[in-house]
């Protein structure tokens, strides 16, 4: 995974170089079913989409990593939600 350092305040920053996949590529990423994947996002254990337009999602790629190694390294589900809560708080701190 990239990543780009960034300098604010005098403090190096890193953020995730930002890659939008679509549904199926995430689906194969994560080698699950498309009802198992909307599950997951219902119940905090992946991160939402972002909108891409009236009829389009995308899902960041670092996200969907962090959080495919969680659960390849066998952390709680409610890890897994801390973790999933993270990424969707870092969002708002993406580009500054």
């Amino acid at each position: 995974m990239y990543h780009t350092e960034q300098t604010i305040n005098n403090q190096k920053t890193t953020s995730p170089e930002l890659q939008i996949i679509r549904k199926p590529k995430t689906l194969n990423m994560l080698g699950i079913s498309s009802t198992n994947f909307h599950n997951k996002i219902n119940n905090g254990l992946l991160p939402p989409g972002i909108p891409l337009g009236p009829n389009s999602t995308g899902y960041f790629k670092h996200e969907v990593t962090a959080v495919l190694i969680a659960m390849a390294t066998d952390k709680s589900q409610e890890e897994i939600k801390a973790l999933v809560k993270s990424l969707i708080a870092q969002r708002q701190h993406l580009g500054s």
